[in-house]
């Protein structure tokens, strides 16, 4: 399941995922994204996961890397809270991998997060 969080605004996205994420939630998401590049330039993002199926991160991967190769450059940065051990060390693996500045963020720093972000 995905939801946007209501400290989202202006170009500060944030989403919540759990559990099972449908391939048209990830279109949705990514939709929405655009749409926010499309007014604000720049965006910068909040990912709080918590429980999600490891089937759900991977069926949607190639989408995920093509809205990053094709808009990289629009995201300045991306925050990932979770608890999970598997979440934080492919939030560190794909800071390394993109040119994006992303960090992790334990659940108890979600504050901490969403002010990295502004």
């Amino acid at each position: 399941m995905m939801r946007p969080l209501e400290n989202s605004h202006d170009n500060v996205i944030g989403y919540s995922l759990a559990g099972e994420v449908a391939e048209n939630e990830y279109r949705q998401l990514v939709s929405e994204l655009r749409d926010a590049i499309a007014r604000h330039g720049r965006i910068r993002l909040l990912f709080r996961v918590s429980d999600i199926s490891i089937s759900s991160f991977f069926s949607a991967l190639d989408e995920r890397f093509e809205f990053v190769k094709e808009h990289g450059d629009d995201i300045e940065r991306v925050a990932v809270v979770s608890d999970d051990k598997a979440t934080e060390w492919l939030s560190r693996l794909s800071g390394a991998v993109q040119s994006i500045d992303t960090r992790h963020f334990p659940r108890e720093e979600e504050t901490a997060a969403w002010a990295w972000l502004e």
